[in-house]
């Protein structure tokens, strides 16, 4: 099973037929009444789905030696404290990040006549490049998990897909005046209370933005879009209890955001300590010519979803 989640791990973006036939596979299995039986027995899934909740708060936040919350853990995109997909038929509570009821996530709000090049259709076959805070937030979608190791003067954060690591200094670092761009930008860091706040500049303009909810059906990534070079990220991450994480996102950008966008506060759950690190590729495996053979109305269809779209609110799940 391990490896079955590992796999669609990298593909749920875009693989919806792919999941509901994994659905079909863990279809709730119902026991036959016996004769004269007047009530059904109890539901069981297949796979064990049913015993999938919501972890509880599991005990006081831990601290490091300085006072400061230990944010170290390996952490999952869901309040199960596991891997799990779209199509497994578990606890609504145990599979979502947030309640759109309680903590609406609103669309970005794009400036009137945005130049084609921040709204550019993503090429067929195009892997998620990993970079700050897309690699984050599209979590809610890949499903995949990251692991915090924090220290008192730096945190880690390694990402199992896109395999990505970054390196963010809490020991009073400033930007340099000039950083060089990078995907995942210059981060400086400073602790509001029992909160670690992260200002990251410099982010790579090539990185595409991945909100992880709204966008097309099939489009695997939500509302997504390129920044200018003025964008400004301000990240914050938070452990209210030993079990769980949260992580909010607000994405500054003049040239191409008509007021900054902020995420819902969306909670990562603490893996069991025998989960193991997997290791996830995407690879460009079409063939070349894949493309230009393409049906053109399935361009067209491939192309509208995965441009930015209006949403309101989300929470949902692929």
């Amino acid at each position: 099973m391990r490896g079955i989640a590992r796999w669609f791990g990298c593909c749920a973006g875009g693989a919806g037929v792919g999941l509901a036939g994994l659905y079909l596979v863990f279809m709730p299995a119902f026991a036959q009444n016996s004769p004269g039986q007047g009530a059904k027995a109890p539901v069981t899934i297949a796979g064990g789905f049913d015993k999938v909740h919501a972890l509880p708060p599991g005990g006081p936040t831990p601290h490091m030696a300085d006072g400061h919350p230990d944010l170290t853990g390996r952490w999952y995109p869901n309040s199960a404290g596991k891997m799990l997909q779209g199509a497994y038929p578990v606890d609504p509570l145990a599979m979502r990040q947030f309640d759109p009821k309680e903590t609406p996530e609103v669309a970005p709000s794009f400036r009137p006549g945005l130049a084609n090049k921040y709204t550019k259709s993503v090429p067929y076959g195009n892997c998620d490049q990993a970079g700050t805070p897309s690699v984050t937030l599209e979590q809610i979608i890949q499903h995949d998990p990251m692991e915090l190791v924090q220290t008192p003067w730096r945190l880690a954060i390694l990402y199992e897909y896109p395999l990505d690591v970054r390196m963010i200094y809490t020991n009073g670092r400033v930007h340099p005046k000039d950083p060089d761009p990078t995907f995942n930008g210059d981060s400086a860091a400073h602790w509001e209370g029992d909160t670690l706040v992260v200002e990251v500049i410099a982010i790579d303009a090539r990185l595409r933005n991945i909100s992880g909810v709204g966008g097309g059906s099939g489009s695997g990534a939500g509302v997504q879009w390129f920044p200018s070079d003025k964008e400004r990220v301000v990240e914050s991450f938070s452990r209210p209890s030993k079990n769980y994480l949260i992580y909010q996102v607000t994405i500054e950008d003049p040239v191409v955001l008509a007021k900054p966008w902020t995420s819902a506060p969306r909670r990562w759950s603490l893996a069991a300590s025998d989960d193991e690190w997997g290791e996830v590729f995407c690879t460009h495996n079409e063939e070349p010519d894949f493309w230009n053979k393409t049906d053109s109305q399935f361009k067209r269809e491939y192309e509208r979803q995965t441009s930015p779209v209006p949403v309101t609110s989300g929470g949902g799940r692929p």
